[in-house]
């Protein structure tokens, strides 16, 4: 989806976007991306170093256990009677 950035100049916290974290939030990840691409905004180095997140692990997701095999495994291990 193509979203649209108008880009203040003097001050990139004052620019629009057209995404719905903007409409919530007033500011968003393109605002702050533009910003950093025509050096309005430097992104710090802590930052940068964080982790982006971690991939999808291979084969098809584990599937749900029932909600009652839980609570038994739960009574086991705390003792609740």
């Amino acid at each position: 989806m193509c979203r649209v950035v108008t880009l203040n100049n003097q001050d990139f916290r004052r620019s629009k976007c057209s995404c719905l974290s903007y409409d919530k939030k007033n500011i968003c990840k393109h605002i702050i991306g533009v910003a950093s691409y025509f050096k309005l905004y430097t992104i710090p180095l802590e930052i940068k170093n964080l982790p982006m997140g971690e991939k999808r692990k291979r084969g098809a997701p584990k599937k749900a256990t029932k909600a009652l095999v839980r609570m038994i495994n739960y009574r086991f291990i705390f003792k609740i009677d």
